[in-house]
């Protein structure tokens, strides 16, 4: 065998293997989960990317509190020329005669104290960060359970859409049978028009499960931030059941919850920023010191020396020169009543902000506990679910066998048939509503759907 044609054999295998590999890769890249969905969501909403600029825009508000404690300097330069009835800076006498003067000069505050408003004001920013940061996840968690919600729904209309199809061929079964037996005369023509009458009750039930699905896969579409035009397969990873997850108490479930959700977080830290306003407040009655440096010089043309010339530009700013050391303290003593309302609003400002957050609290303990006891009851009727449909399909085989020897009629079969497919229906409800709430309960445990 040559050279060449080892190689190409191995090309051969090579494409082979990649044919028949690359469609299972495809179809595996094809199926979203529900935390891909999530957090596909949660890269591509513009709105929480807005909130995530919200907190980019507070940090910049604490850069600048810290600049609060540098020095303020500053650098002035006048340039002018006087008219008419003037001062002469030289001689501080009136003169008539019109002259050209340029100051220059520098001035450096630095504020020493000002009642520890500059350090409330920066723990006040850090906190605004703080919550910035937690509304986002807020918002990222709200957005979660849109789509896990949205994810089931369409998770449920895809399966009543498969049972639509499976009753509606079923339906086509009996009606192809119910002609033969009428054929052989078996069975009356009233019997055929009962199946034609269910089966065309099914092909519309098909209809209506059909579009269901579409408007369902619409609004997860939507959420996602995924055109109409794209595909989307999605897969449930997680569909077991499991006794031991209906363990854990309320009181357990809400103790940790308050650890875990940002919403605790977020009312802890306003609390605190409303205290901070409130301090904030209170500190305008404190004094204020700062230390002052001035650093002034000027030329004017009216300088002259002996021989009567104009003194160089260089050599009147260094004669002119004048330095400035000083320490400024301010104390307020009146300004009406503006101060003590400020403080009394920030006070009930703060009561607000408490009250606010005992609403909270409150709403979301009936939260918690409302998704508790729904997980509760899923549970159960998830097991009873399951027993009912061993029966149905029991009696539903054993009306087939009836039928076929002529002891029921077809309106009973078809009862037993629907009564098997509502069964079957409730199996899937019951499951994925089971799912739906194990993942909330998860989110309270964890205080994240990823």
């Amino acid at each position: 065998m040559s050279f060449e044609t080892s190689i190409r054999q191995c090309l051969l295998i090579f494409l082979s293997i990649c044919y028949f590999a690359l469609p299972e890769i495809s179809n595996a890249q094809s199926e979203w989960t529900e935390s891909e969905c999530i957090r596909y969501a949660i890269e591509h909403n513009l709105q929480i990317q807005n909130k995530k600029l919200d907190t980019k825009i507070a940090n910049t508000d604490i850069i600048a509190a810290y600049g609060n404690f540098l020095p303020s300097i500053s650098t002035i330069s006048v340039l002018g020329k006087q008219f008419g009835h003037s001062i002469d800076p030289l001689t501080n006498q009136y003169t008539s005669e019109s002259f050209l003067e340029n100051t220059i000069g520098l001035n450096i505050s630095l504020p020493v104290f000002e009642g520890f408003s500059r350090v409330d004001k920066l723990l006040f920013y850090k906190m605004n960060k703080k919550i910035n940061v937690l509304s986002s996840k807020v918002e990222e968690n709200n957005l979660a359970f849109e789509v896990l919600e949205a994810f089931y729904r369409y998770s449920f209309d895809k399966e009543m859409h498969k049972l639509a199809v499976e009753q509606r061929k079923l339906s086509e079964y009996y009606c192809r049978q119910m002609m033969e037996y009428v054929d052989l005369g078996i069975r009356s023509l009233s019997d055929l028009q009962e199946v034609k009458a269910r089966l065309q009750s099914d092909v519309y039930q098909e209809t209506v499960k059909s579009n269901n699905c579409n408007l369902s896969l619409l609004t997860l579409k939507e959420l996602m931030n995924i055109k109409e035009t794209d595909t989307l397969s999605i897969v449930i990873t997680d569909s077991r059941m499991d006794i031991t997850d209906s363990l854990l108490s309320l009181n357990e479930l809400y103790s940790i919850s308050e650890l875990t959700l940002p919403e605790y977080h977020i009312m802890n830290m306003k609390e605190k920023a409303s205290r901070k306003l409130w301090s904030m407040a209170k500190r305008v009655f404190y004094p204020s010191i700062c230390l002052e440096f001035n650093l002034n010089t000027g030329y004017y043309n009216t300088a002259k020396n002996k021989s009567g010339d104009i003194i160089p530009y260089r050599e009147q700013l260094n004669n002119n020169m004048n330095r400035y050391i000083g320490i400024c303290v301010s104390l307020p003593i009146f300004n009406g009543l503006s101060r003590l309302e400020n403080i009394r609003k920030e006070e009930l400002r703060l009561q607000q902000v408490q009250n606010e957050n005992e609403q909270q609290r409150l709403s979301l303990y009936k939260q918690i506990h409302n998704t508790y006891l729904s997980f509760q009851s899923a549970l159960k009727e998830c097991q009873l679910a399951k027993e009912q449909l061993r029966a149905d399909s029991i009696t539903w085989k054993e009306s087939e066998e009836k039928w076929r020897e002529g002891m029921i009629s077809m309106f009973e079969l078809l009862e037993k048939r629907n009564q098997y497919m509502r069964s079957k229906a409730e199996i899937i409800r019951t499951k994925l509503q089971y799912n739906l709430k194990k993942r909330v309960i998860r989110f309270y445990q964890e205080g994240t759907f990823l």
